[in-house]
This record gives C-alpha cells, sequence and structure tokens, in this order.
C-alpha cells in the first residue's frame, strides 16, 4: 500500500516536472530529426514564428544555423515540452517546437538550409524558403474545392500543406485582361532533405506538385506539373477580367502532414537566368534576364532591351567589393534585374572567374567544332530540337583534361551529355550525370598528341529558352575529391566525437592528404591525420575539454595536398568535403544520401555514454601479427541497454565509414557487444602479411548506442596512434 501511496504521489509530480519546464535525464540520445517547418516561407525584412516538428525533442534549443547566413532563429516556447521516448515510425512527425525567425531586409530570396542545436544534441537538415513577397498562411475553412477557395491577394507566398492523400488545396485570385500572372511552387525544394519522407512504400516520398489554373468559366487555363525539378510553375496572361482558382496538389494525388508548400504568386515574370551564364571577371557588361519560357519574347511586362535598360543589370566585376578572384577558380554571384515598375526580378546565379569566356552558337556541331583553346567557360543554349554544339581541342599525349555541364544546378533545365571523339569521330569518352546531378562531368586522357572534339547536347533534344548550359573546359590532372560520413556530431565535456573520410582519387592521384576540420565548437580539438597514399580513407577524431562549454558551430572539412601537373609541376590544392545526409525511405533503405551543405557538431550535456576510453595509446602491429586493444564505457545512470564496440561505422555487412588500413582487420575474436553491467571489451587487430605499411595513424575505437532499428548514435575512443612495421 505504501509503494501505492508513492506511486500516486510520484505520477502527479512526473506531469507537472514535465509541464512546468524540468527537463529530464534523457536516455537513448539520438539527433533530432527535424520533419516540418511551418509555414515554410518568411518575408524579408520580417519577423515572424514557425513551428518546426522533431522527432525527438527540440526542449533547450539555443543556437539555430542558417546557410547562406543571414537569417535568426530562436526558441520561441514559453516552457519546455514534454519528452518521452518513443521509436518514431516512418509516418511520425513528432511534436512541434515555435520558433520566431528574423529576416534582414536586404536577405537574397531564396532556399536557406539551417540546423538546430540543443543542450542535448543536434539536429538533421530543416528548410525555409526567403521570400520577396507577404506570407499569406492556408486557413482553417475548407478550401478543397473551388468553390469553397480560399481568397488571396496578389503578390502573395502562399504557405500550405496537401496533409492526405487526395488532399487538394484551391485559392482564388482576382484578375484583370492582359495581366501576367506567374505561380510557383516551392515543395521539394523545402523538403528535399528531411531526414523521414517515407510517404507509402515503395516509391512515394517527396511532393511531386501540379499547379491548374481555371478562368472564370471553370475551364482550364494553364497547367504545369515540371520545371525546377518536381516543382512546377505557370506562366500565364490572363484572356479576361475575372476571379481565376489555382489548384494545388500532387499529382499522384498523395498527401502528408510534410507536404508543406509555398507558391509565390505574382504579376512579375519569373527570371531564371543570364546571357551569358558566366562573365570574366575583368569585364563591366549588360547581363540579359531570361524570360520565362511560356512567355512570348518581347512582353510588355519586360520592355524590349532595344528601347528600355530595364531587363539589364551593370555587373561590375572589378570594383564591386567582392573578395578578388583566383584565376583557377569560377564563383556565383547573385544578381537582379529591375523591371519596369521598378521592382527587383528574383535573383538568378551568376558565374564569374577571370578566365576567358566565351557563347556557343548554333552553327558549331559536329561537322564545323569550334576550335577553343583552355582553359576556357562556354555558355551555351539550345534554340532548336536535336542540336549538339562541338568545340575542338588541342590535346597532349597522357595529359588530363576536365569538362563539366553545370546547368541543372542552377535552376535550369539542360539534362546534358558529353561526349569526346578523335578527328576521325571515333568516340573516345562519354559521361551523362555527374554527382548527384544531371550536369555531366567527364575527366579525359588524351591518347595521343593531336586535335580532339568535346560535344554538349541534351539527353532528349530538348530546346527553348530555359536549355541552358555552362561548360567548363580545362586543363586538369591527378587530383581527389573528399566524400565520407560527418553531417553531425554530438560530443560531451571531456568525451570525443568521430567522423569518417572517403578519398576518392582521381586521375592517377597517388599522394598523400591532410586532413583539415576548420571552425570547432569552443572547448573542441582535432586530433591532425594524413592519409598515405596507398590508402583511401580515415577517421576524423574530436575531443572536448573536460571545462568545454555546451555550444555549437558549422565545421567545414576540407583536403589538402600537393598534386603534379604538367611540365612537372606540383600545385598546392584544397578540395572541400562533399556533404550527404542520410534519409530514411521506406523499407529500410538507411542509406539514401542527398546533398546538403552543412556540417554540425556541438558539445553537449552528458550522453548515454559519458566515457569510452581506450588502451594503449600507441598501436604496434607487424605484418602478420595480431595486437589487442582495451575499450572501456561508462554509461549514464539513464541507459542500461546494449552497447556496440566496432572500428568501422557499420551497417550489418557494409562498412560506410572505415579507418584501417588495407590488409589491418578486426578479428572475429573481438568482443563487439556489452551489455547490462558489462563496461569492458577486447579488440584484436590482425594484419595480413601485406598490410599497408603505417606510422602513428590516428585511429579510435567505436561505442554505438543503437536508437531505432536504423539509427546509432556513435561515440569514439580517445585517440590511439597505430603504426604497421614490417616483420
Amino acid at each position: 500500500m505504501l509503494r501505492l501511496r508513492l506511486l500516486r504521489l510520484m505520477v502527479p509530480l512526473f506531469v507537472a516536472m514535465l509541464w512546468t519546464g524540468t527537463v529530464l535525464a534523457e536516455s537513448k540520445i539520438s539527433f533530432r530529426q527535424l520533419t516540418r517547418t511551418f509555414p515554410v516561407a518568411v518575408q524579408r525584412g520580417s519577423t515572424t514564428e514557425v513551428q518546426i516538428s522533431s522527432n525527438f525533442s527540440l526542449n533547450e534549443s539555443h543556437t539555430t544555423f542558417f546557410v547562406p547566413p543571414g537569417p535568426s532563429m530562436d526558441f520561441a516556447e514559453s516552457q519546455n515540452k514534454p519528452d518521452e521516448w518513443s521509436d518514431p515510425e516512418e509516418t511520425d512527425i513528432g511534436t512541434p517546437f515555435r520558433f520566431r525567425v528574423r529576416v534582414p531586409d536586404d536577405q537574397a530570396p531564396g532556399v536557406y538550409e539551417y540546423r538546430v542545436a540543443t543542450q542535448q544534441s543536434v539536429s538533421s537538415v530543416g528548410h525555409l524558403l526567403i521570400t520577396d513577397h507577404p506570407v499569406t498562411v492556408e486557413g482553417e475553412a475548407v478550401n478543397d474545392t473551388r468553390d469553397t477557395a480560399q481568397s488571396i491577394r496578389v503578390p502573395a507566398a502562399v504557405c500550405g500543406t496537401i496533409e492526405d492523400f487526395e488532399d487538394v488545396d484551391y485559392y482564388r485570385i482576382a484578375g484583370t485582361a492582359g495581366q501576367d500572372l506567374v505561380c510557383q511552387i516551392f515543395a521539394q525544394r523545402v523538403t528535399r532533405a528531411i531526414h523521414t519522407m517515407a510517404i507509402r512504400y515503395p516509391k512515394i516520398h517527396l511532393m511531386d506538385s501540379m499547379l491548374t489554373l481555371f478562368g472564370p468559366d471553370g475551364r482550364i487555363i494553364a497547367q504545369n506539373d515540371n520545371f525546377v525539378g518536381g516543382d512546377a510553375m505557370l506562366h500565364v496572361r490572363l484572356p479576361v477580367t475575372g476571379h481565376y482558382v489555382l489548384e494545388v496538389r500532387d499529382t499522384r494525388y498523395a498527401g502528408d502532414p510534410r507536404y508543406v508548400y509555398c507558391v509565390e504568386v505574382s504579376h512579375d515574370p519569373l527570371a531564371f537566368g543570364t546571357r551569358p551564364l558566366a562573365l570574366a571577371a575583368t569585364q563591366d557588361i549588360d547581363v540579359v534576364l531570361s524570360r520565362p519560357e511560356n512567355t512570348p519574347l518581347g512582353a510588355a511586362a519586360l520592355v524590349s532591351t532595344d528601347s528600355d535598360p530595364s531587363n539589364r543589370v551593370r555587373v561590375n566585376l572589378v570594383n564591386d567589393g567582392q573578395p578578388a578572384l583566383d584565376a583557377k577558380r569560377y564563383r556565383n554571384r547573385l544578381i537582379r534585374g529591375l523591371f519596369e515598375s521598378g521592382r527587383a526580378t528574383n535573383p538568378v546565379p551568376l558565374l564569374v572567374s577571370s578566365r576567358p569566356q566565351i557563347v556557343a552558337t548554333d552553327d558549331r556541331g559536329t561537322d564545323n567544332p569550334r576550335p577553343i583553346s583552355l582553359p576556357v567557360g562556354i555558355s551555351g543554349y539550345f534554340t532548336g530540337p536535336n542540336q549538339t554544339h562541338a568545340f575542338q581541342f588541342a590535346g597532349k599525349q597522357n595529359a588530363y583534361y576536365l569538362f563539366e555541364v553545370d546547368s541543372r544546378r542552377r535552376g535550369l533545365a539542360v539534362d546534358s551529355v558529353l561526349t569526346i571523339f578523335d578527328t576521325a569521330g571515333k568516340e573516345l569518352a562519354s559521361n551523362d550525370d555527374g554527382y548527384f546531378t544531371k550536369d555531366a562531368k567527364l575527366y579525359f586522357q588524351a591518347p595521343a598528341d593531336g586535335d580532339f572534339v568535346v560535344t554538349v547536347r541534351d539527353l532528349n533534344g530538348r530546346s527553348g529558352d530555359r536549355f541552358a548550359y555552362h561548360l567548363t573546359a580545362e586543363p586538369s590532372g591527378p587530383d581527389f575529391e573528399v566524400h565520407g560520413e560527418y553531417y553531425y556530431g554530438m560530443l560531451s565535456p571531456g568525451g570525443q566525437a568521430i567522423w569518417f573520410v572517403r578519398l576518392k582519387r582521381l586521375n592517377g592521384f597517388k599522394g598523400a592528404v591532410e586532413m583539415r576540420a576548420t571552425g570547432l565548437p569552443q572547448g573542441v580539438s582535432f586530433t591532425p591525420v594524413t592519409i598515405p597514399p596507398g590508402m583511401n580513407h580515415c577517421s576524423l577524431i574530436f575531443s572536448a575539454a573536460m571545462d568545454a562549454p555546451i555550444n555549437a558551430s558549422l565545421v567545414r572539412v576540407s583536403g589538402r595536398s600537393a598534386v603534379p601537373r604538367a611540365n612537372g609541376e606540383t600545385v598546392q590544392v584544397e578540395r572541400q568535403a562533399h556533404v550527404t545526409a542520410e534519409l530514411r525511405r521506406a523499407g529500410a533503405s538507411r542509406f539514401y544520401r542527398a546533398p546538403i551543405k552543412t556540417q554540425l557538431l556541438a558539445v553537449t550535456k552528458p550522453l548515454d555514454l559519458t566515457r569510452v576510453t581506450a588502451k594503449p595509446d600507441e598501436l604496434t602491429l607487424p605484418r602478420g601479427g595480431k595486437t589487442t586493444i582495451t575499450v572501456r564505457i561508462e554509461r549514464s545512470a539513464e541507459y542500461s541497454d546494449q552497447v556496440l564496440i566496432d572500428m568501422a561505422f557499420s551497417f550489418f555487412s557494409t562498412k560506410y565509414g572505415e579507418q584501417l588500413p588495407a590488409g589491418v582487420t578486426m578479428s572475429a575474436a573481438s568482443e563487439t557487444k556489452l551489455t547490462d553491467a558489462d563496461l569492458e571489451a577486447t579488440i584484436v587487430l590482425e594484419a595480413t602479411d601485406q598490410a599497408l605499411l603505417v606510422e602513428r595513424l590516428p585511429v579510435a575505437a567505436l561505442a554505438r548506442v543503437p536508437i531505432t532499428y536504423s539509427i546509432m548514435t556513435n561515440y569514439a575512443s580517445n585517440p590511439m596512434y597505430l603504426t604497421v612495421t614490417p616483420k
């Protein structure tokens, strides 16, 4: 009875603690899985509240990071919300938390990536659209028929949700005959890196939007499915004065609370590029903004270039206050034109460089290629169906050359194919898609001295105003790319975190690569590591001082090396890491990836494992021999479940992150699981007779806490230094 009385007293006390903002110690601590931002757009120059939903709590959020920088976002809940752990289902959107967003007046419109750091953890990726237009939120009243359409005023950024299967949203717009009406939806672009978008197995994930405009008489005026990816856009000239209705839906009639969207509605045409797409950094030039492809050229909304420069932008690329350009690099600059009304267009990217830039012409096909000297940048436009642009360059035997198309990554439409021919017309090399993009990229090694032809075409032979591309053509050589597992990490004071690098060696590159990690949180240090020749991976080990404060920062990982070039020259290069986010898709496909921009590392409150230590600090392993590591963990009082011990970032039999040199493996005699009160395990490393020789290579033992079926939190031991010696 006493026990029962205590329980009766404890339950209301527990509930009271939750609702008065007291935070109880957490167990099974994971990164925070952001699922939904609503409304998903904020007008620049404004301060407003949004709700961010998350699987796992955002209580005690202290910092939010935006890329590009500028906006700020603060936790706006007056007290902490109840926080009870549960294994999220694929359809869960978690708990909503209020945040207050402030956007500067001069912030450029566009989709921004953001991350949240709490005192206990860090978040996955979220997206927020910064817009020029006043934000209108889908109302509570029913708007799922044309008769019940919600009235909006133009211009507007209409934020809504296709929240269930067969949901359709309607909006009523007053229009005048002769007006241009432009409707552009942001749906996939503001959810593409959400961690969990498993709507229905096997293939329904991101929203595939469709926009339909009905006239005053109920007939369809215009309809569009895909414009940028699966995001639709309409640009029409209204035929009569009256009330029009805009329909927003998924093409498959799919829906989910995570299907948030913003439709920008205005009377101004949409600028989607420049002509040319790139300029030499020493030029002052007018850039003409492209018109939407479903608007006739010469439309009154954009006056003629010859009669009025209102659709031109004068870009001074020398004295604009921007940093000086490296002659070997390109840089994106956002520019805006002015309409006759004085309003600015949406920003469009312009590539600037000190390299020569030319414009392709349609009369130079494979039978009449245009001679070019490398390096050069080429802006091209497909103005008719089935066009191919061809360029002839001189190559030297065994020399490497790089050709890279930029179109889809700029919101343009070319699905590019690059092909290299010799002068007899024999195909020597070809490429269709690049890294997470339809933009082609091709390294070519010339088999002999002589002339070669590189061609660019659209995969499906399409053409039009948006079928524009920029081609980079330049000498190349041995090089490398940095990939890996490093998009978030947590460590408590006195603890360690570990990321993994995977090196992609290009064009015969065999050199050592020094890894760098900059922008670390206060109180965190990075163990220097160099990937030696013969090795293509390593670990990045971070350590927090015992007195490190709770804080977080965006970290940048890069690799630096001396690479050989023509004529025996050596060039120092630094390559920024390609960053991807892990996405959960239906069917437990854990390691689907999407490219992102941010790497977030944080010092947090104590985690499930308060310490992981490994001995000895110095590991000497002879070829053909073995060595033993003793790993010891300290658990928090709240966590008593299993802990997995490893030397690699594994999921079942697949290794996604490795750190041991070739020929060194973890023996089957190793202890790989600690359960209940177990605190100590033994790892046995063994080397083959041909193991790669390394000297003091930093490695760490992994201790992994399972959170869900597919998610684990990685902990690392102190750095150990591995030396592999001859027999």
